[in-house]
């Protein structure tokens, strides 16, 4: 069932200026995890942003669970159904304490006191933050404030959640820690995860994958199906998985690898199994 359906999407920031969105349509159902990608000025931040409602778009539709995203009168109830984690956690957090910051929307829905307690618990268990419940915010990393940010979204009870380029401020680690909590909010607490990336690494980790060019959708389909048109993402400007690149130029160079690796052990094995023939038909010494 489709949890967000878009029909013909356009927007523009000013009137009379190009549009950032070009009449997109798509769906996205409940419970999977979607990335999107795309170059620079392609419009995914824009996307992501109408997608859940905190822009409007100049042509066209948004429906989050059934509710238009233009209207007014179940802002709210659309709020609470789809929440965005952004770039800058400090944006976010609006506590100095962490438990506190979690505990802000409940608290302003007029949950009772124990229900908030259990929500917070809740809330910093999923993302592994539990030990720093009493820590003061401002005192954490980057990869450990995007985690709060995380659980205070959460502790809205969505069911999606939308991130825009959440890791990009991160360093290695931190970029880890997010991209494994987005995979355990989805497989284990059934969310909807939309996230918007640069990093070709997170993306394989969707089950979908969006590219965007010039604000239309170029390419939709599995990672394995996007990222085995290697020359028609870096014609567009964007990147490719390492490993996934690494088998592009071998193939490039007479020693084709199946289209479509990803991951370094399958990578590894296509490799050796390419070893063993060659060495099979004398062409390796």
């Amino acid at each position: 069932m489709s949890f967000i359906q878009a029909e013909n999407l356009s927007f523009a920031y000013r009137e009379g200026e190009e549009p950032v969105i070009r009449n997109i349509s798509l769906s996205i159902e409940e419970g999977t995890y979607t990335a999107i990608i795309g170059h620079n000025g392609s419009g995914k931040s824009t996307l992501a942003k109408l997608l859940c409602g905190i822009l409007p778009p100049t042509g066209g539709r948004v429906t989050v669970g059934g509710i238009d995203t233009t209207d007014e009168e179940r802002a709210f109830a659309l709020r609470q159904l789809c929440g965005m984690v952004f770039q800058n956690p400090d944006n976010q957090i609006v506590a100095s304490v962490v438990e506190e910051d979690v505990a802000f929307a409940p608290e302003n829905l007029g949950r009772p006191p124990e229900e908030i307690r259990r929500t917070v618990d809740e809330c910093l268990k999923a993302v592994g933050m539990t030990e720093y419940a009493k820590h003061s915010a401002a005192k954490l990393s980057g990869g450990q404030k995007q985690r709060v940010a995380i659980a205070g979204i959460l502790a809205m009870n969505p069911k999606c959640i939308v991130f825009d380029e959440a890791t990009a401020m991160l360093d290695p680690a931190g970029r880890r820690d997010i991209a494994a909590a987005m995979r355990h909010l989805n497989r284990e607490k059934g969310i909807t995860v939309i996230t918007i990336t640069h990093y070709m690494n997170e993306a394989v980790e969707a089950g979908r994958v969006i590219v965007l060019n010039r604000g239309e959708v170029y390419k939709d389909g599995t990672p394995k199906e996007i990222f085995s048109d290697v020359a028609g993402l870096q014609e567009i400007g964007l990147s490719v998985p390492q490993v996934t690149e690494f088998a592009y130029l071998l193939g490039q160079a007479g020693y084709p690898l199946p289209k479509g690796l990803l991951h370094t052990m399958e990578t590894a094995d296509a490799v050796e199994a390419l070893l063993r023939g060659l060495r099979k038909g004398g062409t390796l010494q």
